[in-house]
């Protein structure tokens, strides 16, 4: 629930855990929490929680789906500490060990600080509201509550399969496939549909722009029948959606720059729902310090691929137009991407000299409401009271 898992580079050749990645598999495939009387695999917990609409029943579940991390976390702990071993017998650290060539992840999470103060008053304007509508004040929310809010039920009418199957292809995606999640959710998995091009990184930054059309106004208009009224609102909540999970991206690196020199795993624990909890605004729980590390730098690979994601859609809609999966001259450009052997290499082709988050806070600015509004928006009453969101 935290976004797609990072899509793209493989884990450094040095650092691969080939036996511990299989046994870690195991254990979360064959892994069940038991709720209710109900055994619910692992892997599906989340948008179980997601689903469940009486918060101190969501509290409940996810602390059951605690338990069931701290069942696997000594596998998750194994495999850093031999990430740790093999990059000290390489004579480095795991971050140098992992960094992709001419990428460093140090200055990368200085520059991006500059992204976290421009985004930090209209994200927390944005999570207020949300968290308003399920009557939870900002400050009190936790994890949970912020699967159960970006699931998006209130417009789920928009997304029926067979409309969303449409708008998909006309897309020119191939919209095959049961997608596991539902509503946007769904159309965003099919919009991204699989990884095609020669470096993965470029590959998966081609995906996730076209799964950005879900939040997208025109294309929610023009290929899925939304009507007007509900656009502003639909591409609000989808960018606010799109900019916890960066700012979580960012988040995840400034905490795997201490994970892999901290022997102490309590105060690990403590850094992860910190720094966490910290950037974006709900309580985590400390038993997830892990879970979400798949390689070293999995943070890294999933901003480098929505900068560039970013970059590709300003590209697309500056030259061709806000319609642009439907013109020849846009499947042009993405396949000349496609062709790229790295992120440098596919930014000098769509004319950039360096990948940059600056596309991404003009995509978050032209989308959310609280951007447009000097972070105002609607009154909202709830049992907690009548406030300005």
């Amino acid at each position: 629930m935290t976004g797609s898992r990072p899509q793209g580079a493989n884990i450094a050749p040095s650092l691969q855990t080939l036996e511990l990645d299989e046994a870690i598999a195991r254990a979360e495939s064959g892994a069940v929490v038991i709720w209710r009387g109900e055994h619910v695999p692992y892997a599906d917990v989340p948008q179980r929680i997601a689903a469940v609409s009486n918060r101190d029943e969501r509290d409940l579940y996810l602390n059951a789906y605690v338990q069931g991390m701290e069942g696997i976390n000594p596998l998750y702990e194994e495999r850093r500490e031999r990430w740790r071993s093999l990059a000290a017998e390489a004579g480095s650290d795991v971050i140098d060990a992992a960094a992709e060539p001419g990428v460093d992840p140090r200055a990368l999470a200085v520059d991006l600080e500059r992204f976290s103060v421009h985004t930090e008053t209209p994200y927390f304007a944005a999570l207020r509201r949300y968290l308003a509508l399920i009557d939870i004040e900002q400050g009190d929310g936790t994890i949970a509550d912020l699967w159960h809010v970006t699931r998006g039920v209130g417009w789920s009418q928009w997304f029926g399969d067979r409309e969303v199957r449409a708008a998909v292809v006309a897309a020119g995606r191939t919209a095959t496939g049961a997608p596991s999640l539902d509503g946007w959710r769904a159309a965003e998995s099919l919009l991204h549909g699989t990884l095609d091009g020669k470096d993965p990184t470029v590959a998966a930054a081609i995906s996730e722009t076209y799964a950005w059309l879900a939040g997208d106004p025109h294309w929610l208009e023009r290929e899925l029948g939304v009507t007007a009224a509900d656009v502003p609102a639909l591409t609000d909540f989808v960018a606010f959606v799109r900019l916890w999970r960066f700012r979580r991206a960012l988040a995840m690196l400034h905490f795997e720059l201490r994970l892999y020199r901290e022997d102490d795993s309590v105060l690990l624990r403590a850094y992860y729902a910190g720094i966490i909890g910290h950037t974006t605004g709900v309580a985590v729980a400390e038993a997830a310090y892990l879970q979400d590390i798949s390689a070293p730098l999995s943070s890294v690979r999933r901003l480098r691929v929505a900068m560039l994601a970013a970059t590709l859609a300003e590209a697309l809609e500056s030259r061709i137009g806000p319609a642009w999966w439907r013109e020849p001259a846009a499947a042009e450009l993405i396949g000349e991407m496609g062709e790229a052997s790295n992120v440098e290499d596919a930014l000098a082709r769509l004319g950039y000299d360096v990948l940059d988050w600056k596309p991404v806070l003009r995509h978050i600015r032209t989308r959310l409401i609280g951007e447009m509004s000097g972070y105002g928006g609607p009154n909202i009453t709830t049992r907690a009271g009548t406030r300005k969101v």
